[in-house]
């Protein structure tokens, strides 16, 4: 691999972009250029306007010095009716033990998310957490072993297909393809899997309409949820009740938790108590989390870091590309970790959990014979 990389981070309120070229030797890349271009204007609507987000990615590539002719680009994004859920599935494989294939792990897979895929939403992330078969429980990679049926444990995370489509919709008016697209926490987490010990460790990531929390285990997503408020959704409400612009209800958001004025508390009192409520339930099914981090703009407000660590026990940190570093605007290192992180993955070859959707009418068809079996 030695062309140009591009990794775009697709968020509510900007487009970070990061590009990197692998060095010859395979030590690592370099990193030819990034940036982080908010859209000109706010919407409590993902995706809202497509032109307005088409525009801000080609400026964002023109930021970061994309050059001409670059066709293919990896995509991070995060998406306020994202829906994550654990799902076992079993497949017979002999009448007599016979050893686990690379395609026995893929129809698992394959049949495991039929099972939870509504025909209205697209798959994000299919994470295989563990399998089992005769005299194994657990095991991750199953090949080379022996079994007659093999079950298998998935996290998956899921995605409305309208929103995927313009999605696609918006990065192909701008002459690219997607060749890979994944959950932002995904991305964010190559961070620590490149500075810390894996191990268990929780994300949380506020940006501008969701809110995300991720459970990891070795490096693997194991559990995860979205709640639909993040920092923008503050600062709206904010500025309806003071009466501000934008720009003043942004500036007045990150007082949060220090703030004096009742309807600063007001307006984040309930999204923290769900979140509160999210990651007990999180975290009820997990082992205890070793480390804690943060990102996302939200996570800049006043008295955030304090919050978490009252909540959850353990003193969160700041996550920072190391690649970052070097720029003064803390809000724009924050705004740059997922697609740094996204290139980070994909430059070490780790593999990035995403998967392609299901065919639609495939689908269709299998509900609708679910249908007339269970009613007629």
């Amino acid at each position: 691999m030695t062309h140009p990389i591009v990794a775009l981070d697709i968020g509510s309120t900007k487009v970070a972009c990061a590009i990197g070229l692998p060095r010859a030797e395979g030590s690592g890349y370099e990193l030819l250029g990034s940036s982080l271009v908010s859209y000109p204007a706010y919407s409590e609507a993902w995706l809202s306007d497509t032109s307005m987000v088409s525009k801000t990615i080609a400026h964002a590539l023109e930021e970061a010095g994309a050059e001409h002719g670059l066709s293919e680009v990896v995509v991070a994004i995060s998406h306020p009716q994202l829906v994550s859920e654990s799902v076992r599935y079993s497949i017979p494989l002999a009448d007599e033990p016979r050893v686990v294939r690379t395609r026995d792990l893929e129809r698992l897979q394959e049949l495991a998310l039929h099972q939870v895929l509504g025909m209205d939403r697209e798959p994000l992330v299919v994470q295989r957490l563990g399998c089992s078969g005769n005299g194994f429980d657990g095991i991750q990679d199953p090949r080379g072993l022996c079994a007659t049926r093999l079950s298998g444990v998935f996290h998956v995370v899921t995605m409305p297909m309208a929103a995927r489509q313009r999605l696609v919709h918006v990065v192909e008016s701008v002459g690219l393809e997607i060749v890979q697209l994944t959950h932002s926490l995904i991305a964010t987490a190559a961070e620590w899997e490149n500075t810390q010990p894996l191990g268990h460790f929780l994300i949380i990531d506020v940006g501008g309409l969701s809110t995300d929390i991720g459970f990891f285990n070795q490096g693997r997503l194991q559990a995860s949820k979205t709640l639909s408020w993040g920092g923008l959704t503050l600062a709206l409400t904010i500025a309806r009740a003071l009466h501000l612009t934008m720009t003043q209800a942004l500036a007045v958001s990150l007082e949060a938790l220090a703030t004096h004025r009742e309807q600063i508390r007001e307006a984040i009192q309930e999204p923290l108590e769900n979140l509160a409520r999210a990651l007990r339930e999180l975290l009820d099914d997990q082992a205890q989390p070793e480390r804690v981090a943060i990102t996302g703009r939200g996570a800049l407000m006043d008295g955030f870091a304090e919050w978490v660590e009252q909540t959850v026990g353990l003193a969160p940190s700041l996550l920072r590309n190391p690649r970052t570093q070097a720029i003064t605007d803390l809000s724009k290192q924050v705004g740059l970790n997922s697609a740094m992180g996204l290139l980070d993955r994909l430059m070490r070859n780790v593999d990035t959990p995403t998967v392609r959707s299901a065919h639609f009418w495939t689908r269709f068809l299998d509900q609708t014979k679910t249908l007339l079996t269970e009613y007629f």
